[in-house]
């Protein structure tokens, strides 16, 4: 039976409305992908543009009450609508499972807590170095326990895919973290120039003791000598300056110095190596100044 003309009104009418919900779906859909930095299939957009002209001549038709016509193009639209929606599924990413979505959680939560463990380790073994050359660790080795202890409780709460109880075990431990950076920095400044101190006197006696055998060689020639004991002189200037720097707090400065020293003691002990036998004992090789620094930094 034919439909009459107000049926076939509300059936154009119908599929009008659901042509534009279509077209809502496929704008959120393209906004998606955009917000990804996914790029439109081209034959997405070439099927959503056809899907648009049926469109746009089925709201013609239905303006001009030609509703059955206008039924057919919204038809028409509706396919090619669908045919669009049907492609920008395929190029959406999948999105993951729960279950994917809490291992993924899970992995990144023992990755960070085996982070923040192997740091408060490192803390630990350096505060024990600095407990050993008498320098006072008590309130440092009292919040490292207390990281420690947090970070054993992430540790069991993951373990029970408690994940939000892990997440905030490890961000407690991190805060106290944070907080040791500041008074670890301070103790690791006093150890790294005390060493610093240590090696320097240890190179001023031997660079004296170097220029004093050098002196009563009788083996070396004055043009040697005076080589030599320029290159030691040099030496004795760059480790002044690095005990000016060491006094004024400036220990960075002051390594820089003793290894321009370093590298005028070597110098020293090349202006004689050509010399095959000295009777008395000259000792002008100095040790590796990374060697003798052996600074809590490392």
């Amino acid at each position: 039976m034919a439909l009459t003309n107000d049926d076939q009104k509300q059936k154009a009418e119908a599929l009008l409305k659901i042509l534009d919900n279509d077209n809502k779906s496929i704008i959120e859909a393209f906004s998606k992908l955009d917000t990804q930095n996914i790029t439109v299939p081209k034959n997405a957009e070439t099927a959503y543009n056809e899907g648009l002209a049926h469109a746009e001549e089925a709201f013609r038709l239905m303006n001009e009450e030609n509703f059955s016509e206008a039924s057919i193009e919204a038809v028409e639209a509706m396919q090619k609508f669908e045919d669009t929606l049907k492609i920008l599924v395929d190029a959406s990413p999948v999105e993951p499972t729960e279950t994917e979505v809490t291992a993924e959680k899970a992995i990144s939560l023992k990755a960070n807590i085996t982070r923040a463990i192997e740091y408060a380790e490192r803390l630990e073994n350096l505060t024990a170095k600095a407990a050993t050359t008498g320098y006072n660790t008590t309130a440092i080795e009292k919040r490292l326990s207390e990281i420690k202890q947090h970070l054993e409780n992430a540790a069991r709460e993951l373990y029970t895919l408690n994940l939000d109880g892990a997440a905030e075990e490890l961000c407690i431990a991190k805060t106290l973290l944070d907080e040791l950076k500041e008074p670890f920095a301070r103790l690791t400044n006093l150890v790294k120039a005390s060493n610093t101190e240590k090696y320097l006197e240890a190179a001023e006696i031997r660079v004296a003791a170097t220029k004093a055998n050098i002196t009563a060689s009788v083996a070396l020639t004055p043009e040697i000598k005076e080589d030599a004991i320029t290159a030691l002189n040099n030496s004795e200037t760059n480790l002044s300056n690095a005990r000016d720097f060491i006094e004024s707090n400036n220990v960075d400065e002051a390594i820089g110095e003793l290894e321009e020293a370093k590298k005028w003691e070597e110098e020293s002990t090349r202006a004689i190596a050509s010399v095959a036998a000295i009777p008395t004992s000259v000792a002008p090789t100095t040790d590796s100044f990374t060697k003798a620094e052996t600074t809590l930094s490392k």
